[in-house]
Formats: structure tokens, sequence, C-alpha cells
């Protein structure tokens, strides 16, 4: 008997002890989840903000596309405008020249009758009429225009470019037209005409085979015109500028020539710009 009961108190013993591990494992599962629940929770508010945010970036694009379409309108109604009142200009300066015609002036100079009155008026708003149809004219050709201004900004530093490689001006200040394309530092011609390009590049370094830098600028993958320096130090710098007419998709790019590994410095000494000089 009285050993049975001591293996009774040993059993009893025992199952408390497990029942005591059971419970902590529990509870420390119970505490891992519970973290967890914060994590995610703390995740979850912070995506809130980010959705928030883009929301909010949305609604701000969406404005600035609705107030440039009104600018566009605006702008297309005032070019409109003015063409019917080039127009309009063009039929009266046509009517006056017919009375112009019609009214000779005398022969002798001394001799000033009504006539000649009447018809020195009608030319002073012939040249007034001319004049402002001319500015008119200017105000339509400054709409449709095209010009570009690109650089290699900042630090930025176009390292190892080798031959037949197309220099990226990836900064953008001005691109009328949007002919420049800065993800590939492409120009394609919105219009037919006669344009100027420039470019300006300062090579920083050379390796130690090549010393020499040779770009040029191409039309259609043909080269036009090309600027070459020889490292003799930390900097060199070289520019070229050229005249072309261009057709509408014809491109335009500055790429590397015959030497080899060359490194463009930023800072905005590096330079790609264009516009286009008479329309065709």
């Amino acid at each position: 008997m009285y050993t049975l009961t001591i293996t009774f108190v040993i059993l009893v013993s025992i199952f408390d002890a497990k029942c005591d591990e059971s419970g902590d494992d529990f509870k420390a599962r119970l505490i891992a989840l519970e973290n967890k629940l914060e994590r995610q929770a703390v995740q979850i508010i912070s995506l809130q903000k980010e959705v928030s945010t883009q929301e909010n970036t949305i609604a701000d694009l969406k404005e600035k596309v609705d107030a440039q379409d009104n600018d566009k309108k605006k702008m297309e109604a005032e070019i409109l405008k003015l063409k019917r009142e080039s127009l309009k200009h063009n039929r009266i300066i046509k009517h006056l020249l017919k009375l112009v015609k019609k009214a000779p002036i005398q022969q002798n100079e001394n001799v000033v009758d009504k006539n000649d009155d009447e018809r020195v008026g009608v030319i002073q708003k012939v040249d007034n009429l001319k004049t402002l149809d001319k500015k008119k004219r200017f105000v339509l050709d400054m709409v449709e225009t095209v010009a570009f201004e690109a650089t290699i900004a900042g630090g930025n530093i176009a390292h190892h470019t080798h031959i037949d490689d197309k220099i990226v001006f990836e900064t953008v200040s001005l691109n009328v037209g949007n002919g420049y394309h800065s993800g590939n530092g492409t120009f394609i011609a919105p219009m037919s005409g006669i344009y100027v390009f420039s470019t300006s590049v300062m090579m920083i370094g050379a390796n130690s085979i090549d010393t020499g830098m040779h770009v040029i600028i191409e039309k259609n993958n043909a080269e036009i015109a090309g600027a070459y320096a020889s490292n003799k130090g930390s900097y060199e710098h070289s520019s070229v500028t050229v005249t072309m007419d261009l057709k509408v998709g014809d491109t335009v790019a500055v790429t590397v020539e015959r030497h080899d590994d060359i490194t463009f410095y930023g800072d905005n000494l590096t330079s790609f710009t264009g516009f286009l000089l008479y329309a065709f």
C-alpha cells in the first residue's frame, strides 16, 4: 500500500510539470502572435499613409493636366482668332490697294488736291495693317516653333562610353515641341525645316591606352559634324555647331566616334541644344 501511494505521488508530480511546460509554450506562442499582429498593424498604417500620399499626388497631377488642357484650348482659340484677323486684314489690304490704283498722284508736285490726300491716307493705313499683320504672324510662328536644351547635370557622370554609344543628356531645361527624348538622348524632328544643333562636351580623365575624345552629331545615324580633344590633364573640353535640314521623323543625336572608353563630366558642362531656324 505504501509503495502504491509513492508511485501515485510521483506520477502526479510528472503530470503537473508537463502541464506547466505546455502552459509556458502556449504563452510564448501567444506573445509571438501578439507581436506579429502589432507589426502588421504598423505596416498597414504605413501602407495606408502611402496610399493617401499617392492619391494626393494623382489628384495634383490631374489638376495640372486639366490646367494644361485649358491652356491648350485657350491657345488654340487665340490662334484661330489671330488667323481670322490676319485673313480679314489681307482682304482690307487688297481692297485698299485697289483704291490706291484708282487715285494716282498728280505729276506736278506743287499741285495738291483731295485725291492726293486720300491716297496718302490709304497708303498709311495699308502700312499700318501690314505691320500689324506681320506682328500677328510672328506670334503664330512663335507658337509653332521647336527648341530644346539638355545637359548632364549635377554630380552625374557618363562613365566608360564606347564607340557608337549615344551620349544621354538626361536633364532637360527646355523642350518646346517635345522633340528631344531624354531617355535615349535622341532628337526626333516634329516639323520639317532648317535646324541648328550644338553640343559641348567635357572629358574627365582618360584611360591609359587612348587619351583622345571624338564625338559627332549624327543625322539618321550618319555623321554630319564632329568635335575632338586630346586629354593632357584632368579635363578637356570641345564643342561643335551644325546646321541641317530635317524632315518630320528624322533623328539627331551625339555619339562617340573612333576613340573608346571615354568618361564625360556633368555639372551642366556637357550639353546638347537645338532649335528650328526656318520651317517649310
